[in-house]
C-alpha cells in the first residue's frame, strides 16, 4: 500500500513536472514565432539605440535597459529599469529603480524605490516611489499625480499636479493648478503608544478568544507545539516564511504559462478560468498567512508563555493563561525598534508551531497536554 502511494506521488509529480516543460517550451516557440519576442525576460534586457520594436513589449529582468525605440507600449519589472530611448505608447513599470531620460509618447505609471525623469512625458504621469525626482529637463505633457515620500519637482508640468509627500520642494513650472499635501509624520509620544498597544490587545485577544471558544483545538495543538519543540518551531517558521513567498510565485507562474499554453491551442475560454483560479489561490493563501502570522502566532506564542507563568488549577486556566501571555507579547513587542524584531521572531516561533502541528504526516495526534493549559 505505502509503495503503491509513493508510485503513484511520483507518477504525479512526473505529470505536473511534464506539464510546465511542455508548456515553458511552447512559451519559448510562441515568443520567437506567433509573439514576434514580445516577451522578453533575463538578466538584462537591452533594446540597442538602432532597434526598434514592432507593437508593445513586456519585459522582466533584472536591469530593462531601452535605448532604441518601441512602437506600442512597454510594460516592465525590473530591478532597474533606463529609458533612454522611444516609447511611443505607455509606460508601465514596476522597478527598483526607474530612470526616464527618453520619451514616452502616451501615459507613464511608474510605481519604484527610486524614479527620476529627465526626459519627456506625452501625457499624464502616475507615479508612486519612495522618492522621486523630475529634473530641470522633466517634461510631462498633461497631469502629473504621485504620492511619494519625498518629491523634488523641478521640470515642466503643462496640465495639473495633484500629490501627496513627506517633503516636496518645487523649482518647475506648473500650467494648472496643484494640490499638494505634505504629510507631517511626528514621532508617536508614549500615550499614542500605550493606545496603540491597548488596541492590539484587545484585537487579538478576541480573535484568539474566539477560535478557543469555538475551536480549541487550532489553538492548543500550536501551544503544546511550542512548548515541546521551541527551537523546530522557529526554524520551521523561517523557513515557513520562504516558503510561501516561493508558493505564491509558483502558483502565478503556473497560472501563467497555462494560460499561454491553452491559448496557443486554440482553448483562449479556459484563459479567464485559469487567471480567475490563480487569482482566488493567491488571495486564499494570503488571507490564511496573515491569519497566521498577524493573529494566530501571537496568540500561540502568548498562551505558551501564559502556560509557563502560571501554575492553576482551575477549569479558567486555559483563558488565564491567553490573556497573561497576549499582555507579554504585546509589552514585548511594543518596545520601541527592538519590539519590531521581536514581533517577527514571535511570528517565527507561531508559525513555525502551526506548520508542525497540522503538517499532513501527522497521523496520531499528539498526546500529553503541557500544565497549565488543559481543562
Amino acid at each position: 500500500m505505502a509503495q503503491a502511494k509513493r508510485r503513484s506521488g511520483r507518477l504525479r509529480w512526473l505529470g505536473i513536472v511534464s506539464l510546465l516543460v511542455v508548456t515553458g517550451a511552447s512559451v519559448a516557440v510562441a515568443q520567437e514565432t506567433q509573439l514576434g519576442g514580445k516577451i522578453q525576460s533575463g538578466s538584462q534586457i537591452t533594446i540597442s539605440a538602432d532597434e526598434t520594436v514592432d507593437g508593445d513589449l513586456y519585459a522582466s529582468g533584472g536591469r530593462v535597459l531601452i535605448e532604441g525605440s518601441v512602437d506600442g507600449d512597454l510594460i516592465v519589472a525590473a530591478g532597474q529599469v533606463t529609458i533612454s530611448g522611444q516609447v511611443r505608447g505607455d509606460l508601465m513599470a514596476s522597478a527598483g529603480a526607474v530612470d526616464i531620460s527618453g520619451e514616452v509618447g502616451g501615459d507613464a505609471r511608474v510605481a519604484a524605490g527610486q524614479s527620476t525623469v529627465s526626459g519627456s512625458i506625452g501625457e499624464d504621469l502616475f507615479i508612486a516611489s519612495g522618492q522621486t525626482t523630475v529634473s530641470d529637463s522633466g517634461e510631462v505633457g498633461e497631469d502629473l499625480v504621485f504620492g511619494s515620500g519625498r518629491m523634488a519637482m523641478n521640470g515642466t508640468v503643462d496640465g495639473d499636479v495633484l500629490g501627496a509627500a513627506g517633503d516636496y520642494e518645487r523649482q518647475g513650472t506648473v500650467a494648472g493648478t496643484e494640490n499638494v499635501t505634505i504629510r507631517d509624520v511626528e514621532a508617536p509620544t508614549t500615550t499614542d503608544r500605550i493606545l496603540d498597544a491597548l488596541q492590539r490587545f484587545i484585537s487579538l485577544l478576541l480573535v484568539a478568544a474566539l477560535f478557543l471558544w469555538l475551536a480549541p483545538h487550532y489553538v492548543e495543538e500550536p501551544t503544546l507545539m511550542l512548548r515541546q519543540r521551541p527551537w523546530a518551531s522557529l526554524g520551521v517558521g523561517f523557513v515557513g516564511v520562504i516558503a510561501f513567498g516561493v508558493l505564491v510565485f509558483l502558483v502565478i507562474l503556473v497560472a501563467v504559462l497555462l494560460g499561454i499554453g491553452v491559448g496557443l491551442i486554440g482553448l483562449s475560454d479556459l484563459v479567464g478560468a485559469i487567471v480567475f483560479a490563480a487569482v482566488a489561490a493567491v488571495v486564499v493563501l494570503t488571507f490564511l498567512f496573515f491569519i497566521a502570522t498577524v493573529f494566530g502566532a501571537p496568540a500561540w506564542v502568548g498562551m505558551a508563555l501564559g502556560s509557563i507563568a502560571l501554575s492553576l488549577d482551575s477549569t479558567a486556566r486555559r483563558w488565564a493563561a491567553l490573556i497573561i501571555g497576549l499582555v507579554i507579547v504585546v509589552a514585548l513587542t511594543s518596545i520601541p525598534i527592538v519590539g519590531v524584531w521581536l514581533g517577527l521572531v514571535v511570528a517565527f516561533f507561531g508559525l513555525g508551531a502551526a506548520i508542525l502541528a497540522f503538517r499532513p504526516r501527522r497521523t496520531t495526534p499528539m498526546r500529553g497536554e503541557p500544565s497549565g493549559i488543559s481543562t
